[in-house]
């Protein structure tokens, strides 16, 4: 009971401020000419659990965005239709029907800056850094991706080894996520461990905006600051909530003491 009484109120909490970056206006920044849609593997080891994601990467002229496709697919139903006669709860029919992740990263292809946007329980954060630089060890491997030749290189990331696909055909210096540095896209990417894992699995030239939700609602932080926070998070839930207006109480009062439950979490940067 004290574990349902805490995801109602997680989800009370998510659906008001959702709202609030649903109803906010989305700005067309760019064009995409080029879109790969990717699965990704995620294996949690401690709670031996393991989830399927998917994700897109839209490349522009001047930008490039990572984001999860059913964000991507929510964008496109909202622009197909008059946002303006939509009601409050079809905003949310539309929304809960893809739920949609909510960290997704932007990078401007002149400056190399990337603006990482993300959530920790309610917040909402953005932080920016310039472009990692992976030091890749190109083999002479080959395979096909999606279609596609592709050869092999190797690179440690921010605490992992990893084993990267790239194709020369698409002579992009791009990838998943944050992952660059190579002569061409990068279709296939494995981490040494066997926890994360992307590959293409859809590859278009079609044109679609990129688009970036404007909201005031975003705090600033840094790279470092929010893994911790959004860590601290995933290990003990419970203790976002414990101790604030949102503490269930006891009939006398005193506040309940809310169950310690680990949550679903292996990030990609260790460091």
């Amino acid at each position: 009971m004290k574990s349902i009484l805490l995801s109602l109120i997680v989800l009370a909490c998510s659906m008001g401020l959702n709202a609030q970056l649903r109803f906010s206006k989305s700005e067309r920044i760019d064009i995409s000419k080029m879109n790969i849609i990717y699965s990704h593997s995620i294996v949690d080891p401690v709670l031996s659990t393991e989830r399927e994601e998917y994700e897109i990467m839209q490349i522009g002229d001047k930008y490039i965005k990572y984001d999860d496709y059913n964000r991507f697919r929510v964008d496109s139903v909202m622009l197909s239709v008059d946002s303006t006669s939509i009601t409050f709860m079809e905003h949310g029919e539309i929304f809960n029907r893809f739920l949609p992740k909510s960290e997704f990263l932007i990078r401007d292809m002149k400056s190399n800056d990337i603006n990482f946007y993300g959530k920790v329980f309610i917040d909402y954060y953005i932080y920016t850094e310039k472009l990692p630089k992976i030091d890749w060890t190109l083999t002479s491997e080959s395979d096909t991706v999606c279609g596609f030749l592709c050869h092999k290189a190797m690179g440690r990331f921010r605490g992992r080894d990893w084993t990267a696909w790239y194709s020369e055909d698409i002579p992009i210096n791009a990838g998943p996520w944050k992952f660059n540095g190579l002569p061409g896209v990068i279709l296939r990417l494995v981490d040494s461990t066997g926890e994360h894992e992307f590959e293409a699995i859809t590859i278009n030239g079609l044109k679609f905006p990129i688009l970036l939700t404007q909201s005031n609602n975003r705090f600033e932080t840094n790279r470092e600051e929010y893994n911790k926070s959004l860590t601290e998070y995933k290990m003990n839930p419970s203790g976002s909530i414990q101790g604030t207006e949102l503490t269930p109480r006891n009939a006398d009062g005193t506040e309940k003491q809310l169950p310690k439950r680990r949550l679903f979490h292996n990030p990609i940067e260790k460091e």
